[in-house]
């Protein structure tokens, strides 16, 4: 004796619709709520490498670490050496393109072309995904 429950195409269609209206409704709030939290790690990431190239230039005689490539910056920041360090446990990925390079001098920052960019004349560490992030 169970009961057909069945659903006309009328009723189908406004419950489809009352279902759009709530998800477009919640929707820009939580894309708001990621985008700010994105802003937060960048934030975050800035701060930790700053502080930690201060650190390292503090204990090296007022040198930044290596900046001929990449690899040797990583390694000069993540590793044990002669009693200093390491600075980082890992370079920070970069919250807006997931990239966690870090190039040096050349084109200013913000052009998308590493997840950081080092001044190796002045020493700024800046987000390189975004001009707007680069100011940071």
């Amino acid at each position: 004796m169970g009961a057909n429950i069945r659903f006309s195409l009328v009723e189908l269609v406004s419950i489809v619709l009352i279902l759009a209206v709530v998800a477009r409704t919640i929707a820009p709030p939580v894309a708001e709520a990621d985008a700010e939290s994105k802003v937060s790690e960048l934030i975050d990431g800035l701060e930790r490498m700053r502080a930690q190239l201060d650190l390292y230039r503090v204990q090296h005689d007022d040198c930044l670490p290596p900046c001929g490539s990449f690899g040797l910056f990583e390694t000069a920041m993540t590793t044990k050496a002669g009693g200093c360090g390491p600075y980082v446990g890992r370079i920070p990925a970069n919250p807006f393109n997931n990239v966690n390079t870090v190039r040096f001098d050349g084109e200013p920052a913000g052009c998308g072309k590493a997840g950081w960019r080092l001044d190796t004349k002045t020493g700024l560490f800046q987000a390189d995904n975004d001009a707007v992030y680069a100011a940071l």
